[in-house]
């Protein structure tokens, strides 16, 4: 409700009374009196504006041996400070105040000459636990005497000289909080607690999730009530006239704790607009400054609260906060604890510290706030101390952050989300992968999608289980020599589906041979490198390792097709390129498998098994239900029980044509063939080329140990099966083996054939055929074969 009035009409309402002086005037104490509380009123008047809070000084500590003692003292700093009321208190030196006293005797009054300020009470402590409030307030105490004169009409002949305006201590116990006894987490939770609670911070909270929209001013008031010392200042238990020291908790007569900071507030004015006093003003600035300075107090006077989650002893942390150097900060954060700490000059703290603290504390049993923070290590070094900071990363759009374009080569170019736009449109992106990401995640996320690059980051990757990539129409991966790991399958990467697949640089190790591979994924063998039922398979640069096993159950690469493609459908056609890969596998595992291809070109890979003395099952296989055009090239392959094989599997009918694989070159392969630990009726051989309607199996070395292969008839190169019109056999050298040559057709597909073998060597051959152990051929098949220019040598 309002009064009216008119414009140049005077309001006196609280108007300064100055006394009005002319000569003549009869002159009384009275009059002086009211001069002096006109000056007085009118320099509060100009302190209230300023701000009430401690200019400097009026520290509160334990006095004696500190808190715990049970003297129930504590010692008062000299210091400064203003009252809301604009009054001016200051203590000229250090007092040790006694909490625990008898009632006070004085005789001073606050109801003297100072009239911003009504009469206060000490405010005693009674013994009890509790919460209690040290303020400083002003009394006025009467000093010396004067003498009266005879015209005075009192009997009195002296009276008081000067009334001093001092200042007292008072003790006000805080009703809003229970005593916890003396705890170690209790009390560290209650000072917490009330500390936030003077800082106002959940209305604060409150107001700025739901910011004033209205259009109508509110009416203006001295104090926003956000806190506790407003709430006390509101009903009248504190003073407008009195500044708050130090909350303190006793127990008994003992202190317990001494939290200056939680009520403490350098000198700030209230703003203009009142309303938005959680927003804007000095005030909130300074109690923003207090939150900070609290949580050192408090972890300087409690260490023990470091050593464990934050949790356990906090209900609040502020925006910001040092660390020493050595603590546990991601025990002490716990799930808001980021992944790794960040150097940072010492010359940028300031800068870091101040942009954090304009942010609201935050309150850890919360859980709807998701809220994280940032470590920053000051100076980068072990020794630096520890900076925490509210992660604010959503504060600033990528919009507001500047660019160097010309630099960048992006003109027109000038803030980082342009530039992510504009790299976007134009370059190819890539999903990057990281250690210790969630790859059950990244799965789900790019299963069916029509085009994706993955990049992997060098380092080494953990798996809990194999990394499978399903039905991406065009996968590119790009390994950067990372190394993936699974120790509880022997299938690290699965790549299932999808229309071509173009894998470089990546470095798999399969661990626990699980024959036949997880329950997503088992087709067969299981590889470290799995590809199903994907058209076109392009492998380069890939190292590949399983463990042992005591049957054949893995292999280093696996590829295959589940359903034969007819030949009519070209489009639907296995085709893989494996180049420059590293195989090492364990014993009777295999090293490279590829059923079912129309078209593999296999070469230039190294093979071996991780043991000499255990020997691989197989080095390199490309078998099937079908196979058109087959390339073997310039492969090494150490140490297998079957160095090289080349088939299919005949599963035609009696009046059906067999099934051959259309064209082979099997050529400039080195192979060495280990049999220690083998049984008598295993297969054995360097190379073995079976159901080929047009073969070339030339330049080719096969190794063999002669005393293995004496005792265990083994073949440098075996053919067998249904051949075409073509089988050209030339210039391959055979080394320590049994028989160099075995030739065994079944049938032929052609009248008319070409079977050609020349200019082959054998060195120290064991076997014990009549014609000569170079080249075995059934009788059956001998004249049709053309030999010419080989050689047998001792």
């Amino acid at each position: 409700m309002s009064d009216d009035t008119l414009l140049g009409t005077p309001i006196t309402d609280e108007a300064i009374a100055a006394v009005h002086f002319f000569n003549g005037r009869l002159l009384t104490s009275r009059d002086l009196s009211r001069e002096q509380d006109a000056r007085r009123t009118a320099d509060a008047r100009v302190g209230a504006a300023t701000g009430g809070g401690i200019a400097w000084g009026l520290e509160v500590n334990a006095s004696g041996t500190g808190a715990g003692t049970s003297t129930g003292n504590v010692r008062v700093d000299p210091g400064l400070a203003l009252g809301l009321a604009g009054n001016s208190l200051k203590l000229a030196r250090p007092f040790t105040v006694t909490l625990v006293q008898p009632p006070s005797t004085t005789t001073a009054s606050s109801d003297g000459s100072f009239t911003p300020c009504k009469p206060l009470g000490p405010g005693t402590y009674v013994a009890g636990d509790g919460l209690f409030l040290l303020t400083l307030a002003p009394i006025d105490q009467p000093h010396d005497l004067a003498p009266v004169l005879a015209i005075d009409n009192s009997r009195t002949r002296c009276n008081t000289d000067v009334m001093l305006e001092a200042v007292q201590l008072r003790l006000l116990r805080v009703n809003d909080f229970n005593a916890t006894g003396t705890d170690a987490r209790a009390v560290a939770r209650l000072r917490n607690e009330v500390a936030y609670d003077c800082f106002g911070a959940k209305p604060r909270q409150s107001a700025h999730g739901q910011p004033l929209t209205s259009a109508v001013r509110m009416a203006s008031q001295q104090v926003m009530p956000l806190g506790l010392i407003d709430r006390m200042r509101v009903d009248g238990s504190l003073s407008l006239c009195e500044v708050p020291l130090a909350l303190i908790y006793m127990v008994g007569d003992a202190v317990v704790f001494i939290d200056g900071q939680s009520v403490r507030r350098r000198v700030a004015a209230a703003g203009a607009t009142v309303p938005w006093a959680p927003w804007l003003g000095e005030r909130l600035q300074a109690t923003t400054e207090a939150q900070f300075a609290q949580f050192q107090e408090q972890v300087a006077d409690t260490p023990a609260v470091l050593a464990e989650a934050a949790t356990q002893s906090l209900s609040w942390l502020p925006p910001a906060g040092f660390l020493p150097a050595a603590t546990d900060w991601r025990r002490f954060l716990g799930a808001r604890a980021p992944a790794r700490e960040v150097p940072l000059s010492a010359g940028d703290a300031p800068e870091v510290l101040a942009s954090a603290l304009a942010c609201d504390p935050v309150q850890l049993a919360q859980t709807s706030d998701d809220t994280r923070f940032r470590i920053y290590r000051i100076g980068g070094t072990a020794a630096g101390p520890l900076l925490f900071v509210r992660d604010s990363r959503r504060i600033r759009h990528a919009e507001q952050i500047w660019l160097d374009g010309l630099r960048a080569d992006l003109p027109g170019v000038s803030d980082v989300q342009s530039a992510i736009d504009t790299l976007r449109n134009g370059t190819c992106l890539h999903t990057v992968l990281r250690p210790g990401m969630d790859f059950a995640r990244v799965e789900r996320a790019l299963a069916d999608q029509s085009v994706v690059s993955v990049c992997f980051e060098p380092g080494l990757y953990e798996l809990d289980q194999p990394l499978s990539f399903t039905r991406i129409d065009r996968l590119s991966i790009q390994g950067h020599g990372a190394l993936l790991r699974c120790a509880g399958s022997e299938q690290v990467l699965v790549v299932v589906g999808g229309g071509s697949v173009d894998i470089d640089g990546l470095a798999l190790e399969g661990g626990k041979v699980t024959v036949g591979g997880t329950a997503n994924t088992a087709h067969g063998l299981g590889g470290a490198l799995t590809v199903r039922d994907t058209r076109v398979v392009r492998i380069r640069g890939v190292s590949a390792s399983t463990r042992d096993g005591d049957a054949l159950g893995a292999c280093g690469i696996h590829v295959r097709l589940n359903e034969p493609a007819d030949t009519q459908t070209p489009e639907r056609w296995l085709r893989v390129h494996i180049s420059d890969c590293e195989v090492r596998v364990g014993a009777r595992q295999s090293g490279i498998l590829c059923l079912n291809a129309d078209e593999a070109h296999l070469h230039d890979n190294h093979i071996r098994a991780l043991d000499a003395q255990r020997p691989m099952q197989r080095g390199i296989t490309v078998a099937g239900q079908r196979a058109g055009d087959i390339q073997v090239t310039r492969n090494q392959v150490w140490d297998a029980i079957e160095g090289i094989t080349i088939a299919t599997s005949d599963t035609s009918g009696k009046d059906s044509p067999a099934l051959q694989t259309e064209r082979l070159e099997l050529a400039h392969n080195r192979v060495r063939v280990q049999l220690a630990g083998i049984e008598r009726h295993e297969s054995r051989y360097g190379l073995f080329v079976g159901n080929v309607a047009s073969a070339r199996v030339q330049r080719n070395e096969v190794h063999g140990d002669p005393e293995q292969a004496a005792e265990l008839p083994l073949h440098g190169i075996r053919i067998a099966g249904v051949f075409g019109p073509q089988v050209l056999v030339r210039d391959n050298r055979l080394q320590g083996t049994a028989i160099g040559i075995r030739f065994q057709p079944s049938s032929y597909a052609h009248e008319q054939t070409l079977w050609v073998m020349e200019a082959n060597v054998g060195e120290g051959l064991l076997g014990q055929e009549p014609r000569g152990n170079l080249i075995v051929i059934d009788e059956k098949w001998f004249k049709r074969v053309i030999l010419r220019d080989n050689v047998e040598l001792p």
